[in-house]
């Protein structure tokens, strides 16, 4: 490779120059070695580091995935007992209801037995009950309030029969018209 540089540089350049490139290309050689040496010493502290690792990690994948099995295998149980459960309880109810199907089947071939039930129907009301008036005589200690709760009529209808009554107020011995319902 020299003669190529000798070759390749002019004549012309300083011979300072050429031993300059010469001392480079050796360099640069020395750094590609010792850059190459380097990477490798990378790659393999990587690749042991990688596969203690891995084995460490594979053995707790190996756990997880067990124990994710174990856990699919009672979930797995349950819902077979849930579904058991369920298909037990369907058969009970379809033995009830082939029970009840033969004992109406029984109640129908046997119609002199059996009366239909009556429905009761419902009576329109009766008319409202006459309405009566009545003369009440107040007693001593009775208001009109008092009165009103008594007949089941409300103050103000009393204040309408009777007109005379003044300021809502009435006296022992008063005469009182009600109209009762």
């Amino acid at each position: 490779m020299e003669n190529q540089s000798n070759s390749e540089t002019p004549t012309s350049q300083d011979p300072k120059n050429s031993s300059h490139l010469k001392q480079r290309f050796t360099l640069s050689s020395l750094e590609i070695i010792f850059g190459s040496l380097i990477v490798l010493g990378l790659v393999y502290i990587g690749y042991i580091i990688f596969f203690q690792d891995s084995s460490g990690t594979a053995s707790k994948m190996e756990k997880k995935i067990t124990s994710l099995e174990n856990n699919i295998r009672e979930q797995n149980e349950k819902i077979d007992q849930r579904l058991k459960a369920i298909q037990d309880g369907q058969t009970q109810w379809e033995s009830r209801i082939k029970a009840l199907e033969t004992a109406n089947q029984n109640l129908a071939a046997k119609p002199g037995k059996i009366e239909p039930q009556k429905v009761e129907e419902k009576k329109p009301p009766t008319a409202a009950p006459e309405k009566r008036k009545i003369q009440y005589k107040v007693k001593k200690g009775e208001t009109l309030r008092s009165i009103a709760i008594k007949y089941k009529v409300s103050p103000n209808d009393l204040l309408q029969w009777n007109k005379r009554i003044n300021n809502k107020t009435v006296r022992a011995g008063d005469t009182l018209t009600i109209i009762t319902h």
